[in-house]
């Protein structure tokens, strides 16, 4: 029997591309909604498959080094400005950290629903847990790096057939907990992010945010490239020689100068830089005299 995903690549084929992806997700709503089981179980096997051959590329950790592993997010599927955001931080940050080889993305979009895994909690800690696996805990270091709409209560999850859910600051905790995962950098760039920062902040983790806990953050309009949070901290502050509370605060002061200029209220970004991880990272942002990175 033709698998459901056979069926639906045939048809984005006949109705064109993204038109034909659409289909799809009537398939799964219905599904859903109590249709064949057997059409979800084969996206989910689809879904699986495209995580495994994520987690395969990944490089090993080598003995001699630091290494970086990053996840990144794209949570929010009906607005590109996130894939662009997530695409764009990836490169800023490959620049400096050695990424490559080393990076898995969790995208909601229907242009990368074939190509990509999708971002929800199953595949998120999934990630973590593949990232756990292959990495030097002790050593090496995971970056993870979200982009969304925010809430009070969480980091918002919408997939491309119009299902809401989120990552809440207890979950993304215990899923790095769980995996044993000690050197972290988090970036959140989203409404409300502040509230990531407590569960997370100890002497091994740096957590970014684009708000504080009670404000929102701005630039998610359709047609932009980044957020301002993403502007200003990865186009525009991030740069070789310029570590990441550095880079932050540059940041910080663009976003409270665009703010004052639209009249909106701050939102507030929130830094916490661990001691032990900034030592760790030193190196990368300022090498010695005459030393590659």
């Amino acid at each position: 029997m033709r698998s459901m995903w056979s069926v639906v690549g045939l048809a984005a084929r006949a109705l064109g591309g993204a038109g034909g992806l659409a289909a799809l997700w009537v398939t799964l709503s219905a599904a859903n909604a109590g249709g064949p089981q057997t059409e979800a179980a084969h996206f989910d096997q689809a879904q699986r498959g495209l995580l495994r051959a994520e987690i395969a590329l990944l490089a090993p950790s080598k003995k001699d080094a630091t290494d970086i592993y990053a996840v990144g997010i794209a949570g929010w599927a009906d607005q590109d400005v996130f894939i662009k955001e997530l695409d764009g931080g990836l490169a800023a940050i490959g620049a400096i950290l050695p990424i490559k080889g080393r990076t898995l993305r969790l995208v909601n979009h229907r242009e990368t629903l074939a190509s990509l895994p999708l971002a929800n909690q199953r595949n998120f800690a999934a990630a973590i847990r593949a990232v756990g696996a292959v990495m030097d805990k002790d050593k090496d270091v995971l970056l993870l790096l979200m982009t969304s709409h925010g809430e009070p209560s969480g980091f918002a999850l919408r997939l491309p057939n119009e299902v809401n859910s989120e990552l809440t600051p207890r979950e993304v905790a215990g899923v790095l907990a769980k995996a044993g995962i000690k050197n972290r950098i988090v970036i959140v760039s989203a409404c409300y992010s502040g509230i990531f920062v407590p569960p997370l902040a100890n002497d091994d983790t740096i957590v970014l945010t684009a708000s504080d806990a009670k404000h929102t953050s701005f630039g998610c309009a359709p047609g932009r490239d980044w957020t301002y949070f993403g502007d200003a901290f990865f186009r525009q502050s991030l740069r070789p020689g310029r570590d990441l509370k550095q880079a932050f605060d540059n940041a910080r002061v663009l976003i409270h100068g665009w703010e004052l200029m639209d009249r909106a209220p701050p939102s507030n970004p929130q830094g916490h830089f661990g001691p032990a991880l900034v030592g760790k990272l030193e190196p990368f942002f300022h090498p010695p005299s005459g030393a590659g990175q």
